[in-house]
């Protein structure tokens, strides 16, 4: 009888351990790779599909004047992006899939907008991580200063999740963006 039970108990042990196995490597590809961390952002950022729910949790628009105030277009005529809807208060040199900085709102033929995009930034001087940062297993994107935006040297990673983009899930432009 004890044999027996031994025999169960290490049955048991066994498989919480090959549990805890599988749910830790779930885990992290879910916070570093794809297709988790997508699905993770997709499900946190899918209340935005609300501008006003955007804007209640802390998105907006720089003042008008401002660089990235205006909807972006490509200078090459690849596509566009749309308007950066930025929260401030994530500008802080991390970076997580379920919090991109920026929510990108292309404008659809009736005058209003929609979610198209997200962006995740990372200023250059802040980024206190060895290389460069990554997300979706897509390393970001260093816009060097000066650039057309006249901030500072940053990184950055757009994930066109709400928007097909026949130029890439994460390409800066898509063709099926325009400011018009």
């Amino acid at each position: 009888m004890t044999h027996t039970t031994s025999r169960r108990t290490r049955g048991r042990i066994l498989a919480a351990l090959i549990l805890a196995a599988v749910t830790a490597t779930i885990s992290a590809t879910s916070a570093f790779g794809s297709p988790f961390a997508l699905n993770d952002a997709r499900a946190a950022t899918a209340r935005f599909n609300n501008l006003g729910q955007a804007i209640k949790a802390g998105y907006g628009l720089l003042p008008e004047g401002a660089p990235l105030h205006e909807c972006i277009m490509s200078l090459t005529g690849t596509g566009g992006m749309g308007f950066h809807y930025i929260n401030g208060g994530l500008l802080d040199g991390s970076v997580d899939a379920t919090t991109p900085e920026a929510l990108v709102y292309a404008p659809d033929g009736n005058g209003n907008l929609r979610l198209v995009a997200l962006e995740y930034v990372v200023f250059q001087s802040a980024w206190e991580g060895a290389g460069v940062p990554s997300l979706f297993g897509q390393d970001f994107e260093l816009v060097p200063s000066p650039n057309r935006y006249d901030i500072p040297a940053f990184y950055e990673l757009h994930a066109w999740i709400w928007e097909r983009n026949a130029s890439g899930l994460f390409a800066d432009f898509n063709p099926n963006v325009f400011c018009d």
